[in-house]
Parts: structure tokens; C-alpha cells; sequence
């Protein structure tokens, strides 16, 4: 079984997408783990060296990489611990609303009937409301911190996987090893998870990766809007609004957290695109492209 597993990590390597994908998150996440042990600035630690540029030399054991910011803080440690506090949020997010999502979709999809139909609508009524505009609605209501914002996220993304989820659900309870399980005497909760669930979970790892990326631009976007994280946290999203009200004078503080946003989504999103296409049997045969 380990080797099936291995074998089909291989495989997946293939995809030259996955592989700068992970290339990219194992290099951030190498440094954003440097800077927690061995930066020897702290992430909210100010001085009188404001708008430092990059490459400043200092007296400390290294220089200021991406430059400081208007208090005079290290923009290069800043910007790796936000790495580390944003894909946190992002994994929460994910665990989260990917859990009730797929619950509400394996029951509303194999129960059907009444049950199918309240479910539905009330994730139609989620869904049909602008993700931001209820995300930001809901934050402000909750109050402005970074676990606000987190809950926020998640209400507004569950009807993605619960539908995503009741879609292959619809399309397979009928199937005849279904059936044939209902003859032999199992029981609902026996089908769904040893015969429907082994047939949603790898659309719904696909989805997730992909909504990962989503996740940490919406929690930076509800910060950068004052509705996220507060100062001093170190979060991509209040960094560039914070660095906003300076930009012609200094860009640093803002196009260094925002680069590694970029490079944290975009690595998220080719892992997610490889996942899609290694999991499409159509597209399998073209696996190394």
C-alpha cells in the first residue's frame, strides 16, 4: 500500500505544474521557518530606522533584506511570519468549510427528498450573495479580528463543497455496487463512507487545494479593509495597507508582501490545476506536459 503511495507521488510529479507548485511553497516555507528561528529582528519590533530601502546594512547578524517600514520594522521578517500566520488561516479555512461542506453534501445528495431540498436552499442563499460583500458583512458584524474573519471565510465557502460534494453523490448512489450494498443490508452511514466517499474525496482534495489560494486572499483583502488581522500582527494584507499611505516615497513595504502572497497563490493554485488533470483520466496520457 506504502508503495502504491509512493508510486503515485511519483506520478504526480510528472506534472511539471506540481512540481514548481511545491518548488515554490517548500522554498517560502524554508525561509518563513529561517526567520522564525534565526531572524534577529522580532516581527513588531520598531525603531527610529523608518523606510529603511532593501539591503540596508545593519548591526545585526544580517542586513534589512526587503528594507522597514513606516515604525521601522523589518519588512523581510514581517513578511515570512505573515507567510506562516496566512496559510494557517488558509488550512483553517479549508478544514472547516471543507468538513461541513462535505457533510451537508453526503447527506443532501444520498438522503434526497425534503432534507436535499432545505439544504440546497439555504446554500443557494449563501452562494447567491457576492463571497466578498457577505464575507465583508459578516466580519463586521462578528468585529474586526483575524478568528472573525476566519468565520467569516468559512460561511461563505462551504457551498462550494456542498454542492461540489451532492453532485458526485447524486451521480453514483444509484450505481449498481450501491444497490447491491442496500441488498446486503448496509446500513446509510456504512454506504456513504465505505462506498460514496471513496469516490468524492479526490474531487474534494482537488477543490480544496485550489480554494486554499482563495482563502488567503480573502482573509488578506477582509485585513487590508481593517476587518482581519490588527496591528502589530504580521499579516500580507494589513502590511499593504499599512504601506499604502507611503508608496511613492518608499514601495518596499508593500511590494514585498504583496510578491510573496503572489508566490504563495500561484503555488497553490499549479498544485491544484496538476491535481485536477492527474485525477482526469482524459488527461492522464499527457501527464508529463
Amino acid at each position: 500500500m506504502n508503495m502504491n503511495k509512493l508510486d503515485s507521488f511519483k506520478e504526480l510529479l510528472k506534472i511539471k505544474r506540481v512540481r514548481y507548485g511545491i518548488s515554490i511553497l517548500t522554498f517560502l516555507a524554508i525561509l518563513s521557518i529561517s526567520v522564525i528561528f534565526f531572524s534577529p529582528y522580532e516581527y513588531d519590533q520598531i525603531s527610529y530606522k523608518i523606510h529603511l530601502p532593501p539591503f540596508t546594512p545593519s548591526d545585526r547578524a544580517w542586513p534589512y533584506i526587503f528594507g522597514t517600514d513606516n515604525l521601522g520594522r523589518d519588512i523581510f521578517t514581517r513578511t515570512f511570519y505573515a507567510f506562516i500566520l496566512d496559510v494557517s488561516c488558509g488550512l483553517a479555512i479549508i478544514a472547516l468549510s471543507g468538513s461541513i461542506g462535505l457533510i451537508i453534501g453526503l447527506v443532501s445528495g444520498y438522503l434526497g427528498g425534503t432534507v436535499d431540498s432545505i439544504l440546497m436552499r439555504i446554500m443557494d442563499i449563501v452562494i447567491s450573495i457576492p463571497g466578498f460583500m457577505l464575507a465583508i458583512a459578516i466580519a463586521a458584524v462578528l468585529g474586526s479580528s483575524i478568528f472573525n474573519a476566519i468565520i467569516a471565510v468559512v460561511i461563505v465557502t462551504i457551498p462550494i463543497y456542498a454542492r461540489l460534494v451532492r453532485g458526485i453523490v447524486l451521480s453514483v448512489k444509484e450505481s449498481l455496487f450501491i444497490l447491491a450494498a442496500r441488498e446486503a443490508g448496509l446500513g446509510s452511514l456504512s454506504i456513504i463512507v465505505k462506498h460514496i466517499l471513496p469516490h468524492v474525496i479526490p474531487t474534494f482534495i482537488t477543490q480544496a487545494t485550489m480554494e486554499l489560494s482563495n482563502a488567503i486572499i480573502y482573509i488578506a483583502a477582509l485585513s487590508f479593509i481593517g476587518l482581519g488581522a490588527q496591528e502589530p500582527v504580521a499579516e500580507w494584507g494589513l502590511m499593504i495597507s499599512s504601506a499604502r499611505r507611503y508608496v511613492r516615497e518608499a514601495w518596499w513595504p508593500a511590494v514585498f508582501p504583496g510578491l510573496a502572497m503572489f508566490l504563495t497563490v500561484l503555488s497553490f493554485n499549479l498544485i491544484g490545476d496538476g491535481l485536477r488533470d492527474y485525477l482526469d483520466p482524459k488527461k492522464r496520457v499527457s501527464i508529463s506536459g
